[in-house]
């Protein structure tokens, strides 16, 4: 009898929680979208809008304290394996 259910991922998961405050004004276009995503999918869209979107980093940095950002965060990624 074969065991019921999805199988288990031979990697676990990483759980991540992020926690934070919206402000509905100056906030209201991500509240928006938020909204407009179905419950069971919120988490796929997430993910993509962070692959997908450089989240405006370019408008309001410096070119400078861009490379320093992206150096930073290079240097934070070295630490893990993926």
């Amino acid at each position: 009898m074969t065991p019921r259910g999805r199988p288990k991922n031979a990697q676990p998961s990483v759980r991540i929680v992020l926690s934070g405050y919206l402000h509905p004004e100056y906030d209201a276009d991500i509240l928006a979208w938020w909204n407009a995503i179905p419950i069971g999918l919120r988490m796929n869209a997430f993910k993509t809008a962070l692959r997908n979107g450089s989240l405006g980093l370019e408008q309001n940095l410096v070119t400078g304290e861009l490379d320093e950002l992206k150096a930073a965060v290079d240097t934070l990624l070295a630490n893990w394996e993926f």
